[in-house]
């Protein structure tokens, strides 16, 4: 969902695009070693395109790291920081630090967060529907 700027007569124009700010932003400082969750909410998200019933199908959800510290995120699954010297199949995906990462998920998924030991992360989950 994004906005046209304003067009500025004294540069002779703009053609740029900007974001708007998501209501449906949840924030938290996670606890390290500890598998923080969220839900993703219902209807009711900016942009939703919603069914007869009311219903959306479909959230595009955004998470921003507001510290300088990686967090584990894993969708339906719990996160983990993996461990050893060989690469396994796994359910987390890291989000570096000050890095902001988009995913598609859907309407009722459980995202999972996990902090190294000694980190406690600030992070802030905006979602924006998306149409299905």
């Amino acid at each position: 969902m994004t906005v046209l700027f304003r067009t500025q007569p004294e540069v002779k124009a703009i053609n740029d695009f900007g974001q708007k700010f998501s209501d449906q932003i949840y924030v938290a400082t996670i606890a390290a070693t500890t598998n923080t969750q969220l839900t993703v909410p219902g209807g009711g998200a900016m942009g939703a395109m919603t069914s007869g019933a009311g219903s959306t199908s479909r959230n595009k959800m955004m998470a921003v790291i507001h510290a300088d510290l990686d967090v584990w995120v894993a969708v339906g699954a719990t996160a983990d920081v993996p461990a050893g010297a060989s690469f396994v199949k796994d359910t987390s995906e890291l989000i570096m630090g000050r890095v902001e990462k988009a995913y598609f998920v859907n309407v009722g998924d459980v995202l999972n967060f996990y902090a190294k030991g000694g980190t406690t992360p600030s992070i802030s989950v905006a979602f924006y529907a998306m149409p299905s």
